[in-house]
C-alpha cells in the first residue's frame, strides 16, 4: 500500500551547486502559481543542448505551476574562448542583403561590418562531445535543486492544508447549527402565523387548522434546505478524501469548493430565517477563503 502523497504548494525555491573538472555549475529553480505546468529556463549558450533534458527532469516531479530555472556555469580555465566564423550563414545574409538592395533599387554598398553584425556569424566554438560529458554533473545539481524545491512546496502545502482543514471543521459546525435551526424555524413560523392571525382578527375568527397546516406545509416546502445540507456534507467528505489522495489535488479541490459555494448560495436564497442566513454567510466566507488557498495547491 503506497503512502498518502503530501499536498504541495505551487510556490517554492531550490538551489544546488556542482563542481566539475571544467568549472562550477549552479542551478536555481523557483515556482509560482499557474493553472498548468509551464517552464522558462535561462542557460549559458553552450549548454542550451540540455534544455529538453532539463525540462523532462523537472516535469517528472513538478506537475503544476510556472517554473523559472536558471543555470550558471563558471569555468576559470576558459579565459580565451575559441571564436569561429559561420561562413555559410554569412553568405546567406549577404545574399539576402543583395536581393533586398536590388528590390528596393538602392545603390548602397554591402560591407563587412554589416554582415558580421548579424547573430551567429561569429560564435564561440565548443566541442559538443565535451559539453555532453557535463550532463551527469548538471543532472546531479538539478536533482538536488528540485528536491529542495519539493521540500519547500510540501512544507507550504502542509500549512495550506492545515488552514483548509480548520475551515472545513468550521463549516461542518455551522451546518450542524443550520440543521438544528431549520427544525426550530418551522415550529416558530407556525406559532408566529397563529399569533398574527389572532392579533389581526382580535380573536373573532375561528382558526381553520387545515388551512394553517397547509400554509405551514407550503412554507416548509419553499424553505426546505435538507437536500442542500446533504450535498454540502457529501462535498466536505469528498474534500477530506481528496486531500489524502495520491494524485495532484489542486484542480479537484477547486471544483469541490465551487460546488460548496453554489450549494451554500442556494441555502441563503431559500431561507427566510435570519439566524440561518447569518450562518450561511459565515460558511460562504470560509468557502471563499478556502478557494483562495486552493489557488496555490498543486
Amino acid at each position: 500500500i503506497s503512502e498518502p502523497k503530501l499536498v504541495r504548494s505551487m510556490t517554492g525555491f531550490g538551489r544546488a551547486d556542482a563542481t566539475t573538472a571544467r568549472g562550477k555549475i549552479q542551478v536555481e529553480i523557483r515556482t509560482v502559481n499557474h493553472r498548468f505546468f509551464e517552464i522558462s529556463s535561462r542557460l549559458p549558450e553552450n549548454l542550451n543542448i540540455f534544455e529538453d533534458k532539463i525540462r523532462a527532469e523537472v516535469a517528472k516531479k513538478v506537475k503544476r505551476g510556472k517554473v523559472n530555472l536558471s543555470l550558471t556555469y563558471e569555468n576559470p580555465a576558459r579565459s580565451e574562448p575559441k571564436l569561429a566564423i559561420n561562413k555559410p550563414l554569412a553568405n546567406k545574409y549577404k545574399g539576402l542583403l543583395v536581393d533586398l538592395r536590388r528590390s528596393l533599387r538602392l545603390t548602397d554598398e554591402i560591407n563587412f561590418s554589416q554582415i558580421i553584425a548579424f547573430p551567429g556569424v561569429i560564435y564561440v566554438e565548443e566541442s559538443p562531445r565535451k559539453e555532453a560529458e557535463m550532463w551527469p554533473c548538471i543532472r546531479s545539481a538539478l536533482g538536488r535543486a528540485i528536491d529542495g524545491l519539493i521540500e519547500m512546496r510540501e512544507k507550504e502545502g502542509a500549512r495550506l492544508i492545515a488552514d483548509i482543514a480548520g475551515r472545513r471543521k468550521t463549516i461542518l459546525k455551522c451546518l450542524t447549527a443550520i440543521e438544528r435551526r431549520s427544525k426550530l424555524a418551522l415550529k416558530e413560523y407556525r406559532l408566529h402565523l397563529l399569533r398574527k392571525i389572532k392579533e389581526l382578527s382580535s380573536g373573532k375568527i375561528n382558526l381553520d387548522k387545515g388551512r394553517i397546516e397547509l400554509e405551514v406545509a407550503l412554507f416548509a416546502k419553499s424553505s426546505d434546505i435538507s437536500e442542500e445540507i446533504t450535498r454540502l456534507k457529501a462535498h466536505l467528505k469528498s474534500f477530506g478524501e481528496t486531500i489524502t489522495g495520491q494524485d495532484e489535488v489542486g484542480r479537484k479541490l477547486d471544483f469541490i469548493s465551487q460546488e460548496l459555494h453554489r450549494e451554500i448560495n442556494t441555502v441563503g436564497q431559500k431561507t427566510s430565517d435570519y439566524k440561518i442566513a447569518q450562518l450561511a454567510i459565515s460558511i460562504k466566507g470560509e468557502v471563499e477563503k478556502i478557494r483562495e488557498q486552493i489557488q496555490n495547491v498543486e
